[in-house]
């Protein structure tokens, strides 16, 4: 099994966010992330994405009435911002989600869906304390957790993995959020199977070859007790 320098991702989206010169690299929201849109209620309030991507989700809060902030390693919206008008007051910045500093119950909505996967055991407990410090009493969450996760290089079919995530399965992902989420109360939990090829837009001189993922997300619906 190889290992693979999990510093590469920064530079790999990078370079993704930026050939992709219509602002919308994921496409279509997906099921899981509606199902928690039918659940909220209409804005004014403050929404925060961490691992924002390219506003997708914060798009759709957007519409909802919600006003936006959103986190990322690389200037995912540089795209977007200018080309989404949902977006436009969209307060963004760059940053490791591991030391940034999200506003103690400052939020009545938190999200960070296709991100926690990417981080060991020890650094999910950090970012976790953080994602549940910073929702408001009352407040909504929707999280996912990408588990029995396998990848692999197109070209030789070689498996690898990341140097730095915390490989856990369906099982762990339910337990772990389970866990953490004492304080609120978990209406909605969801799997879905998925399978994706990447990258996903025309960039060149990726850090790393072409290879496809696949993998069991496992979403919870939450909402914070007042």
């Amino acid at each position: 099994m190889k290992i693979v320098d999990s510093s590469v991702l920064k530079e790999w989206y990078d370079s993704e966010y930026s050939a992709c010169n219509n602002g919308a690299l994921f496409g279509e929201l997906r099921e899981e992330f509606k199902q928690f849109l039918s659940t909220l209620p209409d804005g004014p309030g403050d929404a925060l994405e961490l691992g924002c991507g390219d506003g997708r989700n914060l798009t759709a809060l957007a519409r909802k009435g919600y006003s936006l902030s959103g986190v990322d390693m690389v200037d995912s919206t540089v795209q977007s911002r200018q080309l989404n008008p949902w977006l436009k007051d969209l307060n963004f910045q760059q940053a490791d989600i591991l030391t940034y500093e999200p506003l103690r119950e400052g939020y009545d909505v938190l999200v960070c869906s296709e991100v926690l996967h990417f981080f060991n055991k020890d650094e999910l407990q950090t970012v976790m304390a953080k994602i549940i410090g910073a929702v408001k009493p009352g407040g909504y969450i929707f999280l996912d957790l990408l588990s029995d996760l396998s990848r692999y290089f197109q070209a030789s079919g070689e498996p690898f993995i990341w140097d730095k995530e915390a490989g856990l399965s369906v099982l762990d992902s339910e337990g772990l959020f389970d866990a953490w989420l004492g304080d609120f109360d978990i209406y909605a939990s969801r799997h879905f199977f998925d399978k994706q090829s990447w990258p996903l837009s025309d960039s060149a001189n990726l850090p790393i070859a072409p290879y496809t993922w696949q993998g069991t997300y496992v979403s919870v619906c939450a909402r914070k007790r007042k």
